[in-house]
């Protein structure tokens, strides 16, 4: 399980997060939803370990990060995959060589391994016929695929995910959408998501988080968070339909 325990966090002027607390149940998508802007990647950059919070605990499997010396960082570290917002690719390095390099940095395996693994999680998200490929050479919706490759060959419990699907179009959207739910319902990986997408929340979500002001201000189940009367219903929902008629639509 992952734990966050009155997490603060400013830039500057600009506190980011304010006694931030939030417990991320195992097994299941949990999706941390709010404006762009609010700290969404903060918080998931800051879960990962690669950025110190100013005050606060976070706990994986009950080993507080915030805490840890470097070798026991690295260590838990490695229980994570993290998809950037841009996928992240390297770009000097194309396809094959992107996915491996997490298995070839630690030196985990010998080449004929490394060959087998890679290859089986290129297979998973559909993109074995792309090894030679370069980044510059692949669809955004194809950069995702490969980077979700990247951050599953570690094999990792945790799988981290920074806006999906932003900047996609929606067929690509879709394709990012499903693959990331067939590995929730395949391996039983414990995801969480951040994102403003409303339509991604209600296709992959278990459970929901409305990040508001710095805090998490409801964390409910997806049938009860967007029923009318929840909070995180009226922030994305009547909301919008109230912002939308004041503008006279």
């Amino acid at each position: 399980m992952i734990k966050v325990i009155g997490l603060y966090k400013s830039f500057g002027n600009n506190r980011v997060l304010k006694n931030l607390n939030i417990e991320i149940e195992e097994r299941i998508a949990t999706v941390v939803i709010g404006r762009s802007g609010i700290g969404k990647s903060v918080l998931l950059k800051s879960i990962c370990g690669l950025i110190p919070p100013d005050k606060g605990s976070i706990l994986i499997d009950g080993e507080d990060i915030t805490k840890a010396s470097r070798a026991k960082l690295h260590k838990i570290r490695s229980k994570i995959g993290m998809l950037f917002q841009d996928g992240a690719l390297f770009d000097s390095f194309n396809v094959y060589e992107n996915v491996a390099f997490p298995l070839v940095y630690h030196r985990l395996f010998d080449k004929e391994t490394i060959h087998k693994k890679v290859m089986q999680y290129l297979e998973l998200v559909e993109m074995q016929d792309f090894t030679e490929a370069m980044p510059h050479e692949l669809s955004g919706g194809m950069k995702r695929k490969v980077a979700i490759a990247r951050a599953m060959i570690m094999e990792p419990k945790y799988l981290l995910y920074d806006e999906p699907t932003t900047g996609l179009d929606p067929y690509s959207s879709a394709i990012v959408e499903i693959l990331i739910k067939r590995l929730q319902e395949e391996l039983k990986i414990t995801s969480l998501i951040v994102t403003h997408d409303i339509e991604l929340t209600n296709f992959i979500a278990d459970k929901i988080a409305l990040l508001e002001d710095g805090r998490i201000v409801a964390y409910e189940s997806k049938e009860d968070s967007l029923k009318e009367g929840s909070l995180i219903y009226s922030h994305f929902i009547t909301n919008r339909e109230k912002i939308r008629i004041a503008h006279g639509y």
